[in-house]
């Protein structure tokens, strides 16, 4: 009699000891959680925000006008004339092959155009616009805007060309603008970010070159947002 009670408060001793234990090493897993969750949501709450802003939110360049040159008479030497031209965005389009193929259909589009466009679109950024063709007719951007539903990416926009009213009387000190060169990017070491724009033009030779910077100016932003694919939501900003 005496064993067995021994034996029945041996195995109390060691249930209460186990449940102690048990019980300890969960208050102990809580207190983990606890402090895991006061460190990611408050601690690093800050720099998490940053980082969904980051992924959520694209900024995206606004070229503007190249400065126009004078001689000291103010006669116009250099200045932007307003011509339409037609901008594709990747990330919008979806099938590029196929949006370039209707595009042909509607507006006087070369293969070598097609085969310039799709080349650019391919090494630049899928939220970059790549000018496809420009100089094109006001009929031309009507039967665009017309066909714009099967035409998602597609962009009809007046851009500027640059013109040089004295024709080549001043080509000579005054110069010429021209797409940006691999070569061009390597000879600067902090290139401006206007200058990875597919087709962007600079400076060359003569007035354009020597006050590039100048006349560049710099570029607007706008702040975008975007969904889980990457696609433009609406501006923020």
């Amino acid at each position: 009699m005496w064993q067995k009670s021994n034996l029945v408060s041996y195995r109390h001793f060691r249930t209460g000891r186990r449940g102690l234990l048990v019980g300890g090493l969960q208050l102990g897993f809580c207190g983990l959680l606890a402090w895991r969750m006061h460190h990611l949501q408050v601690e690093k709450a800050e720099s998490f925000r940053l980082v969904a802003d980051e992924n959520r939110i694209n900024v995206r360049l606004i070229p503007n006008q190249r400065g126009e040159i004078y001689d000291r008479n103010g006669v116009k030497l250099a200045e932007n004339e307003a011509s339409y031209r037609v901008t594709m965005v990747a990330e919008d389009a979806g099938d590029i092959n196929l949006i370039l193929e209707r595009l042909s259909k509607i507006i006087n589009l070369s293969t070598e155009d097609i085969e310039r466009s799709k080349a650019e679109l391919a090494r630049s950024a899928k939220f970059l616009p790549v000018t496809i063709v420009d100089r094109l007719e006001r009929d031309d951007i009507a039967k665009i805007a017309v066909n714009a539903p099967i035409l998602p990416g597609i962009n009809p926009e007046i851009g500027f060309s640059r013109i040089y009213p004295l024709g080549e009387i001043f080509a000579h000190v005054v110069g010429y603008v021209g797409p940006v060169s691999s070569r061009d990017l390597e000879i600067r070491d902090d290139p401006d970010p206007l200058l990875r724009i597919p087709r962007f033009q600079i400076g060359k030779v003569g007035v354009e070159r020597e006050l590039e910077t100048t006349l560049r100016g710099k570029a607007g932003t706008k702040r975008v947002e975007v969904n889980a694919l990457g696609l433009e939501c609406d501006p923020t900003d």
